[in-house]
């Protein structure tokens, strides 16, 4: 069959063959074209619904972070008062009231609004009507949210009504927790032209947030739950709005981008993959023309012979005497006929060659757009398009790296790394941009093992160092380590001209640049630092910075030292071993969630090890003294109920059993205090969340610890 359909296409007319191929590669090129486009318009759609997603669950996790501690604030309170009403906030809660003053500023208010404790709080008349006579929320805790403000400035109002001991509004507990607190997280994410990023109420109430005040009713979300609208209007605008309800709370962290600015990029590919289309259609057509060209002068040609030969038949026939001259014009025929198919196959030669090169670029074209569909973060291939976008190359890929490190996306790979080679290698990259300075670069050795990603530690360094280098106009660097502990501070020295102490936050901050007004790129984009601080939360190291004015100034990083960097020395009883070779291990888990005091419960149970459960402190001490024998390790949260935090159990217990005991303490807070607590209470410190493995390190070298002290104490008796 296939033997038949091949004499039946050569059986056609060349026009036709000609004019099927132009055709057949015409739409197959404008199909694929049109398959691509309509796969890359769906691939930017649920990318941006993805951005969306992602940015309004790490909104709704910085908002969660800062609300709730206020709603526990506020809980307490009124549970201390729920059933006394205002006569007993004297007796039961106004040391709970004096106490949230680091969180918020609490007011409460009487039945008709008057204010009878703390500062007034700015709140409409019909607000106050709503928080003391309307409904409030049917959530276990009854706490409403609404937008006010204090001292001038913006504030997210959580409210609880109080009753009295018959059941009557008695007035009502007022926290204001200032928008400042959530302002730098919301900027992050919305600008409020393109962008709305904002915490509102199941009913589109607005508390707060960059953009439009109002979305209009929001969809019906169960807490914890999340949804993507992609065409939700806002301001006007069809836009992609992914929203996030806490677990918790009453509220919906929304995030919102507008349909044309996502779009905006695949416009301008479809016009440039439109103008290439149309460039490769009208290539197909002006070789379809010189084919056709041809093909006429081929039938021309061919029709020339057939007269010839007719006309030297009628000669033969009539005149034999004319032989001589017919048989020169057969000669002249035959000539031209073998002159015309020598055209003919430089003409299929050539054609067969040319219009291979529109082929290859449609070809090449989904190449590109195949490419582009595999790596859908990668901007790269838009700049090179033209290269007039090439001055725009470096500060594209900085703010691609700011904006993935805010997200979530980038994994770090942590492991034991050699702090030397790090430092080796960072100071080797540096040599020639300070020797051509005139200064001096001088690195300290050291043979510290740190837990870190070694990529990500490697660049942060480098960050610190070019800023040094760049800032520092004579004099030298110095780069060096300091234990302290079970941390290791990596210091970077420069005797530049220092940085003044109001602008010591600021450095950090995206875009900022000091002794730079007029922005001149030669000195960097004002993201490096800021890429340093996202990496250093990434990782869980504290970053700090101190200088001097006219001094210099030094950065450090606090990264934790290794397990085997804590190990003691192996002593030659088999009682000094690690505490991995116990049959078990006792552990006192102090941790206020129900939850996840249960999980932690299980997870060491299941490596076999014995575990003691509280609540809190006091809790944690009483455990102590109804335990048969001392733990082997405490693990604790930082943030506990009462008035003793994690650090401080470990101490009290160290001091009610007379004898230290290793601590593992569990935070959410980055910040370098919470660092310096543990340091001080020779507690190590593991960042929420955390692995499975990550606790498994801590408890080996808790554990090693532990073994070191129990032969100390065996060889002081002895």
């Amino acid at each position: 069959m296939l033997r038949l359909s091949y004499r039946a296409l050569l059986s056609l007319h060349p026009k036709a063959v000609l004019a099927a191929i132009v055709v057949a590669v015409t739409a197959l090129g404008t199909s694929a074209f049109g398959a691509m486009t309509l796969l890359d318009y769906l691939d930017t759609l649920d990318r941006a619904e993805r951005d969306a997603r992602q940015a309004a669950a790490v909104l709704e996790g910085h908002a969660t972070a800062v609300l709730e501690s206020g709603a526990s604030a506020v809980t307490r309170v009124a549970d201390r008062m729920e059933g006394g009403g205002l006569s007993t906030l004297a007796e039961n809660a106004l040391g709970e009231a004096l106490a949230t003053s680091g969180i918020g500023a609490l007011s409460i208010v009487d039945a008709s609004g008057k204010v009878v404790f703390g500062p007034t709080i700015g709140l409409g008349t019909e607000a106050m009507t709503t928080i003391l006579h309307g409904e409030m929320p049917d959530d276990e805790r009854g706490i409403l949210l609404l937008p006010g403000h204090i001292d001038d400035g913006g504030a997210i109002v959580l409210t609880r009504r109080l009753t009295n001991r018959r059941g009557q509004t008695d007035g009502a507990v007022l926290l204001a927790l200032p928008t400042s607190a959530l302002s730098h997280v919301m900027r992050v994410f919305g600008d409020g032209h393109l962008r709305f990023a904002g915490l509102l109420r199941p009913d589109g109430l607005r508390l707060i947030g960059f953009g439009v005040p109002y979305l209009g009713p929001l969809p019906r979300l169960a807490p914890g739950d999340d949804a993507v609208e992609s065409d939700w209007p806002v301001g006007g605008q069809a836009s992609v709005l992914g929203m996030k309800r806490m677990d918790t709370l009453p509220v919906i962290a929304a995030v919102a981008l507008s349909r044309n600015a996502v779009l905006a990029p695949w416009y301008s590919r479809l016009e440039r993959g439109g103008a290439v289309v149309g460039l490769s259609v009208l290539a197909l057509l002006g070789l379809s023309w010189l084919g056709w060209a041809s093909q006429r002068r081929e039938a021309t040609a061919r029709q020339a012979l057939q007269d010839a030969n007719s006309r030297l038949e009628q000669r033969v026939e009539e005149r034999t005497a004319d032989l001589r001259a017919l048989n020169q014009k057969l000669v002249r025929a035959l000539t031209e006929k073998e002159r015309a198919n020598q055209a003919k196959g430089r003409f299929l030669s050539a054609a067969n060659h040319d219009l291979r090169q529109p082929f290859q670029a449609l070809r090449l074209f989904h190449h590109i757009l195949t490419e582009r569909l595999k790596d859908p973060r990668d901007l790269s291939i838009a700049g090179k398009m033209g290269e007039a976008l090439d001055s725009g190359e470096k500060l594209l890929h900085a703010l691609l790296e700011v904006a993935t490190l805010d997200a979530g996306v980038v994994r770090p790979n942590v492991a034991d790394v050699p702090i030397a080679s790090i430092l080796n290698e960072v100071a080797a990259d540096f040599r020639l941009a300070v020797e051509e300075k005139g200064l001096e670069l001088r690195v300290r050795p050291s043979d510290a093992v740190v837990r870190t990603d070694m990529a990500l530690l490697t660049r942060m360094l480098r960050e610190l160092l070019r800023n040094a280098v760049t800032y520092t106009p004579s004099g030298g660097i110095v780069v060096g380590c300091r234990r302290r502990g079970q941390w290791l501070r990596i210091e970077v020295w420069d005797t530049g001209p220092g940085i003044p102490s109001e602008h010591l936050d600021a450095i950090f901050e995206d875009f900022v640049q000091l002794g730079n007004p007029e922005r001149d790129r030669r000195h960097g984009l004002g993201l490096g630092l800021a890429k340093v601080r996202r990496k250093a939360e990434l990782l869980g190291h504290a970053m700090e910075v101190r200088s001097r004015l006219g001094h210099g100034a030094v950065f450090t990083i606090t990264v934790p030292l290794a397990a085997s960097e804590t190990k003691a020395e192996p002593s030659a009883t088999p009682a000094a071993g690690p505490m991995e070779d116990a049959p078990e291990r006792l552990i006192l888990v102090v941790e206020d969630d129900p939850v996840q005091r249960s999980g932690m419960q299980l997870l060491l149970e299941s490596w076999g090890n014995r575990v003691i459960l509280a609540a809190d402190g006091p809790a944690a001490l009483e455990a102590l003294r109804a335990a048969p024998r001392a733990p082997d390790v405490i693990v604790t949260d930082f943030r506990l109920p009462g008035s003793l935090t994690g650090a401080q159990i470990v101490t009290r217990a160290a001091e009610q059993l007379g004898r230290p005991i290793p601590g593992i303490i569990l935070t959410g807070d980055t910040a370098p205090e919470r660092i310096r607590e543990a340091m001080d209470a020779g507690c190590r410190l593991l960042h929420k969340p955390f692995t499975p493995d990550l606790l498994r390190d801590a408890l080996r070298a808790a554990g090693t610890e532990r073994g070191a002290t129990r032969q100390a104490a065996h060889q002081s008796a002895a």
